[in-house]
């Protein structure tokens, strides 16, 4: 007979976790935050008379001990304004990703490493454009749907055609973000 009540019991607690689960579902849909964005996506195109321009950046990467890990040009990335409820996808061959690290340890056994992503538009007033919407916006991912989840890039700066957004892996590489984002600010472009 006590048995029989445990059992009860049990099935009654099972059901009532059922029905809240279900009421939960129904009451609170999965909330897909950015399907009420606007997706704007831009196509970027390559330049090489321009990119020639930076090639002294990579040179100056190299002088100070930086070797290029990786490299990717068929990647996209998207940037999600939370304010405007719009979404940025870039694409195409203007859009270049440089993951650098340093040969050179920090603090015993560290090497510094940070990524840096160029996206090359097609006039300088574009380029400053787009500038603002990535530095006062977040790098999107298709799997986190809050806004306040999201990472934004370390560094953004344009300079001529070019918008440069640097990120990292650690607060011990920001200092050198923060140095190589000024280096290629002052590039003659």
């Amino acid at each position: 007979m006590r048995n029989k009540r445990v059992i009860v019991a049990q099935c009654v607690l099972l059901i009532i976790l059922l029905i809240m689960a279900i009421s939960y579902y129904l009451i609170n849909p999965s909330k897909d935050a950015n399907s009420s964005f606007l997706k704007n996506e831009l196509i970027l195109d390559f330049d090489s008379v321009e990119f020639e321009k930076i090639i002294p950046f990579f040179k100056r990467l190299d002088q100070d001990n930086f070797s290029l890990e990786s490299s990717n040009t068929s990647q996209k990335i998207s940037i999600q304004d939370c304010k405007s409820k719009q979404v940025y996808q870039f694409n195409g061959s203007g859009l270049k990703s440089f993951k650098f690290k340093s040969k050179t340890p920090i603090n015993g056994d560290y090497y510094p490493s940070f990524t840096i992503n160029i996206l090359t538009f097609s006039s300088v007033s574009e380029a400053d454009k787009y500038e603002k919407v990535i530095r006062d916006s977040f790098l999107y991912s298709s799997t986190i749907v809050e806004c306040n989840e999201l990472k934004t890039p370390t560094k953004v700066i344009s300079n001529g055609h070019f918008v440069f957004y640097f990120t990292n892996s650690s607060e011990m590489s920001k200092p050198y973000t923060d140095k190589y984002a000024k280096v290629l600010k002052e590039l003659p472009m």
